[in-house]
């Protein structure tokens, strides 16, 4: 290649660039007309294609030489009547409807009963837990009744020595005034448990007889107390709420008797107005 020939080339090129520039838009349309006519192509031209050499209606033969699915056309499917025409009558209607009326009563009554059964059940669920709570009460309170009935005598003689060391203590030493003092603490400890178990004695001096919770062993006439009113307690008794473990043994008031001897028979009464008439 000859670089030294470079400018000139590019002069050439420009001049045809020019030259073809120059052409008017009418030249460039007849030289179409031009080469047309030498083809000689004209609008009736139809192209003629053997139709023996290729089935379009032939789905293998498209797949085989093209190597495409041929595009299936859809199904058209018949029309669907939404407005059947309906024969039932009337009357046919009107079974229909009590029929559904019939079964929408027992579902309702269904219903009914078994919120009725639901309810029942759940009443007689809550007096089982009542029940069961009530036995468990009742158990523990045996429980503690028992317990309480077997430790009572011993807690009587510690009363009862108590009692007597309070009564016979002027003149005692101070070891015994000490030891005393701690049998006192021991017995007020002890009644402090029985008061935790629920345990508690039963009032009687000044309280009314109650036969519920006294037993009467000894009456006595009384000035300081009305009539039916404990006026000693022989042994004291103890009870858990309404229940009693043991009765208190208790002395009960009565009213005076009136003395026949200090009233004078109805005839000697009559006697006496008499005598005291005549004197008269």
């Amino acid at each position: 290649m000859n670089f030294n020939n470079e400018p000139e080339n590019k002069e050439s090129f420009m001049r045809e660039i020019e030259e073809e520039n120059s052409l008017s838009i009418e030249d460039f349309i007849k030289e179409l007309e031009a080469k047309e006519k030498d083809l000689l192509i004209s609008s009736d031209l139809a192209i003629e294609i053997d139709e023996a050499g290729f089935d379009d209606t032939n789905p293998e033969f498209i797949k085989a030489e093209f190597g495409i699915e041929p595009v299936k056309s859809p199904e058209i499917m018949p029309p669907v009547n939404i407005f059947a025409p309906n024969n039932k009558t009337f009357s046919d209607l009107e079974d229909e409807i009590a029929g559904f009326k019939k079964q929408i009563f027992k579902l309702e009554t269904e219903r009914a009963e078994l919120a009725e059964t639901i309810r029942r059940r759940q009443i007689d669920f809550d007096n089982y837990k009542k029940r069961i709570e009530r036995e468990r009460n009742e158990t523990f309170v045996g429980q503690i009744s028992n317990l309480v009935r077997q430790m009572l005598p011993v807690l009587d003689n510690l009363n009862r020595a108590l009692d007597f060391a309070a009564q016979n203590s002027e003149g005692r030493s101070q070891d015994f005034h000490q030891f005393f003092e701690g049998i006192v603490l021991v017995n007020q400890q002890l009644n402090e448990v029985l008061a935790e178990m629920g345990v508690q004695p039963i009032a009687s001096t000044g309280e009314p007889f109650d036969p519920h919770f006294h037993e009467a062993v000894a009456t006595e006439v009384s000035p300081e107390f009305p009539p039916n009113t404990v006026t000693g307690e022989l042994l004291r008794g103890y009870r858990i709420g309404d229940r009693v473990i043991r009765a208190a043994m208790v002395k009960v008031s009565t009213v005076a008797q009136l003395n026949p001897k200090n009233f004078a028979p109805a005839n000697n009464l009559k006697q006496s107005n008499e005598a005291v008439s005549e004197t008269e």
